[in-house]
């Protein structure tokens, strides 16, 4: 049998052959991802609080003319999983063989940091140690000896600050050339004299990886049931009943190795903190007084609601006129280009200046919209505020068997539902992840933002802001009963606890920002031009295709089209909701592909229903009209700032006079009392197709389509009792 040398041998010529993997390492919090886009100037998600990467995320870039991976791992306080994205972490350290680990420490919480540190030296892998956040460090009254730290690990130790990109130009090369393999724990003799015994044995066993000998030996005294069930699975049963011997022999002698080992690397750890941390008395810190505002008791939760409002009272102030710039005059303009240009392909000029503008333009003309919602929803993750909405919700959550940790599924939901169902992962128990997976729907993604925009605009004008905000918190008010009523049926909690960490207050970059939510609006436009574009392509076909006889393709009224008798056969289920038009009923049934595709359907429907067709319009004259209605938005928005604070009179969203096309069909088409009820079974029916495929990956296909029962279920139900309350309020 080849011995370790030889393995080791082996692995290191393969190791060669190919290019240098080097993988990200860090508690949650301490800036890993920061530090991969600042080293590798990629774009990957940032976020404040633990959780945001779930799965290893990769990034390559050229070093001394030699391409380099990166690999970022999800934040582990440990080595020993308790939660999915420790065990995630801690199986890559396993199988990726990593050329280096760059440990991430947080400077001003080292002695917490480095228990992870030490696990890491536990592999035979070299380590380099980025110190992070080094400023942050300072501003506690901390001064940290990266020199002295270096010398007591015996590896590489670089200071960096990964927002400012101070640093990271050198931790690379530190990596690639100075890492070592560091100077570990030393346990208690008899602790090691059982991991040299079985490391000894693990030598013979070629299947496993010789630079994990020493740490599976020790996880094996440990009896982390993770390593047993892997070694287990591999057929390694005799190095399991050799692990179990030692453990018999050592409980004979009084000695529990998961606690001797667990102390010695917080003694070690607690040893090198003071070696690199003098003695300083510690300064209050920014982030401890805000927090006393932040996380009362009292007036936590009204400020965070608060702080909502504000967001919508900013994205309407601030948009509307870019909204209305868009589906109206641009829109106008492109029309009439579209006709120009077309008037020798008359089917062609029908499809797309009676479909692909009015259905795809409408959608897009909410871009400026989720571009300024994405920046403000930015600045608050970013700036670690979400972390202690997640604290604040703690004690709601836990009222339906939930905590704090499970809220951030919930508050990406409101960004898209699809990652926040992968984000469920980070979740330790499988019933919470089930019970937020069955709830992450009825939070209001911003694919549903355009429809209630519109509908503002159109029925509520004062309101705008209020209503989106008031639809939001009904979403999570709706999440959390059913919540309720699922832990006292059919998923009854389980026990544990969870730990939440609150990071610094940290002022976003506005670079980061405009990243962050330029990325998010880029993805919805891409969708506006794949999905949007092939849904409002087909609901075009089933308006021109006549239903009834002696029709003529194209030139069929709606109301007797394919897609017309078709929402007309669905549109009696509608009416005690308040709109049983048919017009209304067709939007809702291609928004189960996307929920932005309404929007589409509807101006599509009112607009090629109500608009005259354009008349050809020249290219200087058409961009002489955007231009001026350009400045015009622009002069409009700047002069809507200071109504977003004008709360005592709760400001003006949209003045009725500037509606786009679209709304003032809506305003014409809906009662107030209907319009809600519409906009309360947007919220709340059938989640789009994308997100139904991720919950069925994640829990299955019978989960997925039980999901979609019971949201249209809900949706309708909630629907009626509003539709009957507003009858009778308005």
């Amino acid at each position: 049998m080849p011995d370790e040398a030889s393995c080791a041998a082996t692995v290191e010529k393969l190791r060669a052959a190919r290019e240098p993997r080097v993988v990200v390492v860090g508690n949650p919090n301490v800036g890993k991802t920061t530090l991969i886009n600042a080293v590798a100037g990629t774009r990957l998600k940032v976020g404040n609080w633990s959780g945001v990467t779930v799965e290893k995320r990769e990034a390559r870039l050229s070093h001394a003319g030699r391409p380099v991976y990166l690999l970022d791992l999800p934040g582990a306080y440990s080595l020993s999983p308790h939660t999915p994205e420790e065990l995630i972490t801690r199986t890559a350290l396993l199988d990726e063989a990593p050329d280096a680990v760059i440990n991430v420490l947080d400077a001003g919480n080292l002695e917490r940091n480095l228990y992870l540190t030490l696990q890491l030296l536990d592999f035979r892998v070299p380590v380099a140690v980025a110190l992070n956040l080094v400023d942050e460090a300072r501003d506690k009254g901390l001064t940290v000896d990266a020199a002295a730290l270096s010398r007591a690990l015996g590896v590489p130790v670089v200071e960096t600050v990964a927002s400012r990109s101070q640093g990271t130009g050198k931790l690379l090369d530190g990596a690639l050339s100075q890492a070592t393999l560091g100077m570990g724990v030393r346990y208690p003799q008899t602790i090691e004299a059982a991991a040299t015994d079985l490391t000894a044995r693990m030598a013979e066993m070629p299947t496993l990886p010789p630079h994990a000998h020493r740490y599976l030996a020790l996880a094996l005294l440990e009896g982390d049931p993770s390593v047993r069930g892997r070694l287990a699975a591999t057929g390694h049963a005799a190095l399991l009943d050799a692990a179990d011997a030692h453990l018999l022999a050592l409980e004979a002698e009084g000695i529990d190795p998961l606690i001797e080992i667990a102390e010695a690397r917080y003694a070690r750890a607690g040893d090198l903190a003071r070696v690199a941390v003098p003695q300083a008395e510690a300064r209050r810190t920014l982030s401890e007084r805000l927090d006393r505002l932040a996380l009362h008791p009292l007036l936590g939760i009204p400020l965070f609601l608060g702080l909502v409002l504000l967001v919508f009272r900013l994205t309407f102030s601030v948009a509307s006129p870019f909204v209305d710039l868009i589906g109206g005059p641009l829109q106008d303009t492109v029309r009439g280009w579209a006709a120009a240009a077309l008037t020798w392909f008359p089917v062609g000029r029908d499809l797309v200046v009676g479909a692909v503008i009015p259905g795809v333009g409408t959608v897009l003309s909410f871009l400026p919209t989720l571009l300024v919602l994405y920046l403000a929803m930015s600045f608050l993750e970013d700036s670690g505020y979400m972390a202690r909405a997640a604290f604040l919700m703690d004690r709601a959550m836990r009222s339906i068997g939930l905590d704090g940790r499970a809220f951030i599924p919930l508050i990406l939901g409101f960004g898209c539902n699809v990652p926040a169902v992968y984000a469920t992962r980070t979740l330790e128990r499988r019933s919470d992840r089930i019970l937020v997976s069955a709830i992450l729907p009825f939070m209001s993604c911003s694919a549903r933002l355009p429809v209630y925009v519109v509908f503002a605009a159109a029925l509520f004008p004062r309101y705008g802001s209020w209503l989106v905000w008031a639809l939001y918190v009904l979403g999570m008010a709706v999440a959390f009963g059913f919540a309720l009523l699922l832990r006292r049926t059919v998923l009854p909690a389980e026990e544990g606890g969870v730990l939440l960490e609150l990071p610094p207050y940290r002022f976003p970059s506005g670079k980061v920002l405009w990243k962050h939510a330029w990325r998010r609006t880029a993805s919805f436009a891409r969708r506006a031009r794949t999905t949007v574009l092939t849904t409002v392509a087909g609901v075009w076909l089933l308006l021109a295709l006549p239903a009834v006889a002696g029709g003529h393709f194209a030139t069929v009224a709606p109301q007797d089209s394919m897609f017309g008798r078709i929402s007309q056969a669905v549109s009696p289920v509608f009416a005690p909701l308040g709109f049983g038009n048919w017009q209304a009923t067709g939007a809702l049934v291609p928004g189960f592909v996307a929920k932005e595709v309404v929007v589409g359907t509807l101006g599509q429907i009112y607009l090629g229903e109500q608009q005259a067709p354009p008349a050809p319009l020249g290219l200087l004259e058409g961009t002489g009209q955007a231009l001026s209605a350009t400045w015009n938005a622009l002069k409009s928005s700047v002069s809507a700032l200071p109504t977003v604070l004008a709360l005592p009179h709760l400001g003006t969203d949209t003045r009725a006079d500037t509606k786009t096309p679209l709304a003032a069909a809506l305003a014409r088409a809906f009662m107030p009392a209907g319009a809600l009820a519409y906009l309360v079974f947007v919220l709340l029916y059938t989640p789009c197709i994308a997100t139904v495929g991720a919950l069925a990956q994640e829990h299955g296909q019978r989960f997925a389509w039980g999901t979609v029962a019971y949201q249209l279920l809900t949706a309708w139900l909630a629907a009626f009792v509003v539709y009957q309350l507003a009858t009778r309020l308005l």
